[in-house]
């Protein structure tokens, strides 16, 4: 049960880094978004290029 608690975990954490790759698949540029983070924070990422 631990394993998989801590699968789920990290599959979260890779959705979550990888966001702004999913948002702008052609790859340019991104506008400022909020990122939520697996315990539900939230934190500004400004805007930027892929």
């Amino acid at each position: 049960m631990k394993t998989i608690k801590y699968f789920m975990l990290l599959i979260v954490a890779a959705a979550s880094f990888s966001s702004c790759v999913v948002r702008e698949r052609r790859g340019g540029y991104v506008e400022g978004h909020y990122n939520y983070g697996p315990y539900g924070g939230r934190h500004w990422v400004p805007a930027h290029y892929n």
